[in-house]
């Protein structure tokens, strides 16, 4: 139908209603379509990050501990060479 036709037909609030509702209607598809797979993508690059930072965290730890255990045994092989020489 033509906008002025229901405009003639039904009055302008009617008219007004329609044309609310089919604004109402675009924006919510919208929202659905659009800003959801927005909404998706962002969230699963965030994922990703965090994912990459919690491994890197990890490797760190692992690597932390080698090092106080590499330590650790330096200490105990001077510990021990300078306990030689004493007696």
């Amino acid at each position: 139908m033509n906008p002025l036709e229901i405009l003639e037909k039904f009055g302008i609030p009617v008219s007004v209603a329609m044309a609310f509702g089919f604004f109402i209607w675009k924006q919510n598809k919208y929202i659905q379509d659009d800003l959801t797979k927005d909404i998706s993508n962002r969230f699963s690059r965030l994922e990703g990050i965090i994912i990459k930072l919690i491994d890197q965290q990890k490797k760190m730890q692992v690597e932390q501990k080698g090092i106080v255990k590499s330590y650790e045994s330096l200490v105990n092989i001077i510990v021990k060479l300078m306990g030689e020489k004493d007696a």
